[in-house]
């Protein structure tokens, strides 16, 4: 029961916020340094406990690191020394499995510890394994490491089916191929926007890269890459929860920079079929409700499971994203009528449900991967324990802000792996938090 918070909800949250950056493309950014002598910058970067996490990691490599100002972070590797990621710190974020790419490119050879972090399914490295091998990497399992060989002739060019459209599998390929004398073409990539970020960058270092926002990508690569600098995006699950945590207790939230319609456009689409108003201004993005919430059947276009039933599920970017689909639970319990809800990305991605339910939800459990959610509803607050998963806890945090209840939740210091001011900043929208 790491960290605990007593919440008191039922206020109108109002106000105007900065979403963070967006974690999953700092993480994947971050081991880019690798493949350059030269120095990189990276701006506007979360201390969360995730970027620290990879800093120590990247230091333990050889990297010299000025973290002085995480607004301006300065990584120089041209002493770097070391293909083996430490076992200790590779174990607790999964983001660790990101070295592999560039050390391969770099070293000829990657160890990288079996990475760990939120407890979601089986979230193996077979689909990085996948895409190494049809690379000709070979792969041996030693212990606590996987190891990782390049070829020692490459050839001039290689064509890549993935299985999945992974998106650290892709980032993984795309920082290996921008830094070797070959081209790969990846077909069923992944094109999130952390995504984008990446091969942006890698593009920016000196890799020719073609199909970026596409699921069909050709890197060729070069040896030398120059250092740059990376400002990442904004991140859009944090907007997503602005967005639900507006809705539920019925304020208004300006949320700057969310009005980019490149950026937020597929998810806005589905918010607004929940009566949410979403106004873009100067960049901006004013969240409030239109009035009660509830799902037009007939008119909204939302996908149908029955004659009264709406559904939603995840799908690989432009789709809706598997991370949003927690806090969506707690905007179905606050809105008139049933969805159903799925996730099938993951097979205990929708456990948290049980915790909700706790706390007054009406949500069914069809399978592991369904439910379905009856509302509306008022929570009743009480004492939770939130699971492993960060956007569980989140969809739990936002519950405990919907009504004039009092809620405890223990263990929502994994919160700060993706959201290190967390607490602050929704107190500075109103919300009435106690940390214990």
């Amino acid at each position: 029961m790491n960290g605990t918070v007593k919440i008191t909800g039922g206020v109108p949250l109002k106000g105007t916020v900065n979403p963070i950056s967006n974690k999953n493309s700092i993480l994947a950014a971050l081991p880019a340094c690798i493949l350059t002598n030269e120095d990189m910058i990276y701006h506007g970067v979360p201390k969360s406990t995730d970027v620290e996490k990879m800093l120590e990691m990247l230091k333990k490599l050889g990297a010299q690191i000025d973290d002085s100002d995480y607004n301006n972070l300065k990584i120089s590797c041209s002493n770097l020394n070391s293909y083996k990621v430490d076992l200790e710190l590779g174990n607790q974020i999964r983001a660790a499995i990101m070295f592999a790419g560039p050390l391969l490119a770099r070293f000829g050879v990657a160890e990288i510890p079996v990475p760990g972090g939120c407890v979601l399914g089986k979230r193996s490295i077979a689909a990085h394994v996948d895409v190494f091998q049809k690379a000709e990497v070979s792969v041996e399992y030693l212990d606590d490491y996987v190891r990782f060989t390049r070829p020692k002739n490459l050839k001039s060019e290689y064509f890549i089916w993935q299985t999945e459209a992974s998106v650290t599998a892709t980032e993984n390929l795309a920082l290996y191929a921008s830094a070797i004398n070959s081209t790969i073409t990846l077909v069923d990539a992944a094109s999130e926007p952390h995504v984008t970020d990446l091969l942006q960058l890698l593009q920016l270092m000196g890799a020719d890269i073609d199909g970026i926002r596409s699921n069909i990508l050709k890197i060729t690569g070069k040896e030398k890459l120059s250092g740059e600098s990376f400002t990442p995006g904004l991140d859009i699950v944090d907007i997503a929860g602005f967005i639900v945590a507006a809705a539920v207790t019925d304020g208004e939230i300006n949320i700057k920079g969310a009005g980019n319609e490149m950026l937020t456009g597929g998810i806005t689409q589905w918010f607004s079929k929940f009566n949410i108003s979403l106004e873009s201004k100067n960049g901006d993005l004013v969240v409030k409700r239109n009035g009660d919430l509830e799902i037009d059947l007939k008119n909204s276009g939302f996908p149908m499971a029955g004659s009264t039933m709406p559904k939603l599920y995840p799908r690989p970017w432009p789709g809706f994203p598997a991370d949003i689909i927690p806090v969506m639970a707690t905007l179905a319990s606050k809105t008139k009528g049933r969805l159903l809800l799925g996730n099938w990305m993951y097979e205990s991605g929708l456990d948290f449900v049980r915790e909700l339910n706790a706390m007054g939800a009406e949500i069914f459990i069809s399978d592991p991967q369904r439910v379905i959610i009856s509302g509306e509803v008022k929570f009743k607050g009480g004492e939770i324990i939130s699971p492993s998963i960060i956007q569980a806890c989140k969809a739990i945090f936002l519950a405990a802000l919907c009504d004039d209840v009092t809620t405890t939740i223990h263990g929502v210091n994994i919160l700060k792996r993706r959201y290190p001011d967390i607490f602050n900043i929704y107190k500075s929208l109103g919300a009435k938090i106690e940390i214990i």
